[in-house]
Formats: structure tokens, sequence, C-alpha cells
């Protein structure tokens, strides 16, 4: 799958899509090595054992629910609400140097020329999506509906977030198309139902995330 200097491949857009519903951290935005960063300083901070393998395993998972994972496969017992909230503050700090992954970007760019709705479907807290957007410029105006954790009750895999994303910019999910970096965030797409479901990380530009 690739995406062409001056037009975008079918595969990623596909020419009968109506609608575009993107995950965030990792696809539209390159910030899974800040993710990480935070989440190893927290790993450090809680006694947690945690690898770069492990946390893509998980992404897409709200925070309080990747802790729990981990607390139970560990055997520990930690302030979960407060090691969430230590996530979040841990992010926030570094949040400023996120950077755009260009090769998705330009296919939000071909839609949004094609005048179709777009929306962010992401596992992220609204403060860490607020900060995100704002420092690449993307919060007003660009994406037509956001979904954070904040929104929804289950989180990936369930279906719900990217149903809502869809359901808020008025296309059927059978007509949209949905965009991700994570194995739960495609099982997700999937499970809504979607036209075509999308693997960023298969793209030809994608950012690798290393130790």
């Amino acid at each position: 799958m690739t995406v062409g200097q001056t037009a975008v491949s079918p595969d990623c857009l596909p020419p009968e899509a109506k609608g575009l519903v993107f995950d965030l951290d990792g696809t539209v935005l390159d910030t899974m090595s800040l993710h990480w960063a935070a989440w190893r300083q927290l790993a450090q901070e809680y006694g947690l054992q945690l690898s770069v393998q492990k946390l893509l395993s998980l992404a897409g998972k709200p925070t309080k629910a990747i802790l729990e994972l981990l607390c139970e496969e560990q055997g520990l017992s930690i302030d979960i609400p407060k090691a969430t909230q230590r996530k979040t503050e841990l992010y926030l700090e570094i949040a400023g140097n996120t950077k755009l992954v260009d090769c998705v970007m330009e296919i939000a760019h071909a839609a949004k020329a094609k005048g179709l709705p777009l929306a962010i479907a992401t596992g992220g807290s609204r403060p860490q999506v607020t900060k995100s957007l704002a420092a690449v410029g993307l919060l007003e105006g660009f994406f037509d509906a956001i979904v954070t954790c904040n929104d929804v009750t289950h989180g990936k895999p369930h279906p719900e977030t990217f149903l809502r994303a869809a359901e808020l910019i008025g296309v059927e999910p059978q007509h949209c198309v949905g965009y991700e970096d994570a194995p739960l965030g495609m099982q997700a797409i999937k499970a809504a139902g979607f036209l075509k479901a999308v693997d960023v990380t298969q793209m030809e530009g994608y950012p690798q995330l290393v130790e």
C-alpha cells in the first residue's frame, strides 16, 4: 500500500468512500514515541515491566485499561486512578513535540479536497487529544468530529469509538473508511462494519517506533 506524490492510492482512499475516520496516536500524529517515553517513565515509577512490543500490542486501549491489565499480569497492586493521571501529566509535558504522519495526512487532505467529512476516533483522553492536535494546528476546523475515551463506554477493540465517530459525521458505517496503526484498532474498525480498514503502518514512509 503506497501513497504517491500527487495522488492517493485507491487502496488508501476508495472512490466509494463517503467519510473517513482516523485513529490519532500513531496514525494521524507521530506520537507513539512520546507515549512510549511517558509510559517508560511511569513504569519506572510504579515498578511495572513494559516493552515497546507490549505497548504496541495494547495500543488503542485507554491508559486505565492498560494499567489494569499490566497489574493483573504482573501481580501488582497500585493506585490506578493516580497512575492514570500521572501518565497524562507525563505525556502533556512533552506533547508539544508532536509531529504529523505525512503519509496519512496526504490521505486526509485528499479527502478534504473531495469534500468528505473527517473524524478522529481515539482511545486517548480529551486533555491529551486537545494538547496534541493544538500542537500541530489541527484542533479547530480540520476534523468534523473527535471521539475520545471520555465519550464512550467501551474502548477498542469494541467498535463503539468508530461507530460514534461515523454517527457524528452523518455517514453510515458501511460507507466509512477507518485508519489505524494498532491491531486492536483494526479489530474495532472491522467490528464496526466499515467499508475498509487501512493499516497505516504498511504505508510507505510510515515512521517506525523503536526502543
